[in-house]
């Protein structure tokens, strides 16, 4: 086992000349990992409760997250082509072209954003964006199965879904934005609107002799791969399309369904 004298000295070292996982302190679910969530966690917690009682804040922090998120995303995908054994873009892995990527696409039309391109961004942050920060933050097999919490490719798994998090708490502490008030059915639908819009790229590319991925359309996640490993491709893209339709729908249903209910009653008092 190593000490974090070594994750200290190899923390932009790439994963293929680094030493096996298991030697490595602050990989995936070891005391360090343990410690250093715990303690971000609690940072998260505390700057969104603060920033959510100061609206003052709140826009020059989210593009402050949104610039750094950007330059990091171009730098690790420039240090993850060029400083491995392999070198060259992998267009397979590379893109930002993931559940959570959308996250990049949508800030921007949280912060500066108006009507219907605010509520995608919304729609998206507060349903898919939220579990999939609490997924990769509280389970990063992405990046801790290889690499130390601290490390270059550890840093950025946990600021971005950490800022994921974050804004997502500071949105619904502040009140900003509710799963309520859907009164047309439509509404239910806008929270899918920028997955969809991704969906495209990413489609092209898995469908493509690159062959990736992306978005996990064609299930190789190892959950996707036991749900539906007896399935094609093509079925498991269906399924998929479905599932980034309906789940997030399902946060704002409850309105919808209550508005419905409301409407239908009075209807009935007037005529009774």
């Amino acid at each position: 086992m190593k000490d974090i004298g070594y994750v200290l000295g190899n923390f932009f070292t790439h994963k293929d000349y680094l030493v096996p996982a298991d030697q490595i302190p602050g990989t995936m679910y070891t005391p360090l990992h343990f410690m250093f969530e715990a303690a971000l966690l609690v940072l998260i917690v505390s700057a969104a409760v603060y920033i959510a009682k100061n609206k003052q804040y709140r826009k020059p922090v989210f593009t402050a997250i949104w610039v750094i998120l950007m330059v990091w995303e171009v730098a690790i995908i420039v240090w993850d082509s060029t400083a491995g054994k392999r070198q060259g873009l992998d267009p397979a892995i590379n893109l930002s072209l993931y559940p959570c990527s959308i996250f990049l696409y949508t800030l921007p039309f949280l912060i500066w954003g108006k009507g219907i391109g605010k509520k995608i961004a919304y729609g998206y942050v507060c349903t898919l964006g939220m579990l999939g920060a609490l997924i990769n933050f509280l389970y990063p097999i992405a990046r801790l199965t290889t690499y130390s919490c601290i490390s270059f490719a550890g840093f950025h798994t946990f600021f971005f879904h950490g800022s994921m998090l974050f804004v997502y708490l500071v949105v619904i502490l502040s009140g900003e934005h509710r799963y309520q008030n859907v009164r047309h059915w439509w509404e239910l639908f806008l929270p899918c609107v920028a997955s969809l819009i991704v969906s495209i790229p990413a489609n092209i590319v898995n469908y493509s002799p690159v062959n990736a991925d992306y978005m996990y359309f064609k299930g190789r996640f190892f959950v996707l791969a036991m749900l539906f490993g007896n399935l094609s491709e093509v079925q498991i893209t269906a399924i998929l399309y479905l599932l980034y339709i309906f789940v997030p729908a399902c946060f704002y249903l409850p309105s919808y369904l209550r508005g419905k209910l409301r409407k239908r009653q009075m209807s009935v008092s007037v005529f009774a």
